[in-house]
């Protein structure tokens, strides 16, 4: 995924994990205190969200950084930083939204949401152009030997991570709705 777009995503997606967790928070004695939605919230970054970022970091680095900085003049401190963005904005997420969950405050979850939300879709937005090419920063800038995103091998990978993404998305807020409701039946 793009540098920028990943810390943003990740942001919204902890606030839709906070959501989904909401009763099983609202039962939580302490915030402080860990439970089974906050362990699953950090098990979804750590083996998910940070590897999916990373991997884009690490493989495709002109790509990633939308073309805006060559690879040759990042360090791996930068990319190292990327990645570790990326693996705190979900639980950042979930636990600046917890209590707004907790007290089941749909509307101002939902208005939360929409700042990263509506980033996120603008700067995706305003960077589709680039992010429609594959090749190396000097190509891109060079205008020689790019190719569609469609179809590259960059393209396929950014396909199945996307569909990973979904999946382990989905499944996430499965289970701590799962868990939530699993709760009052004891």
């Amino acid at each position: 995924m793009p540098a920028p777009i990943g810390p943003l995503l990740g942001f919204t997606l902890g606030i839709l994990f906070a959501w989904a967790a909401a009763e099983e928070l609202a039962r939580s004695p302490e915030p402080r205190v860990l439970n089974r939605s906050q362990l699953l919230v950090f098990a979804f970054c750590l083996l998910v969200y940070a590897p999916l970022g990373g991997f884009f970091v690490g493989f495709a680095p002109a790509w990633a950084y939308v073309y805006l900085v060559a690879p040759s003049q990042t360090s791996s401190f930068l990319d190292a930083a990327v990645v570790l963005l990326n693996a705190i904005s979900v639980p950042l997420g979930f636990f600046s939204t917890a209590r707004l969950a907790s007290r089941r405050d749909l509307l101002a979850l939902a208005r939360v949401a929409a700042v990263p939300a509506l980033l996120t879709v603008g700067v995706l937005g305003a960077s589709l152009r680039r992010l429609a090419l594959v090749g190396s920063y000097a190509q891109f800038h060079g205008d020689f030997g790019t190719q569609a995103l469609g179809g590259s091998p960059l393209g396929y990978a950014l396909l199945w991570m996307g569909a990973v993404l979904v999946g382990a998305t989905l499944w996430t807020l499965y289970c701590l709705r799962r868990m939530s409701s699993d709760r009052r039946k004891l």
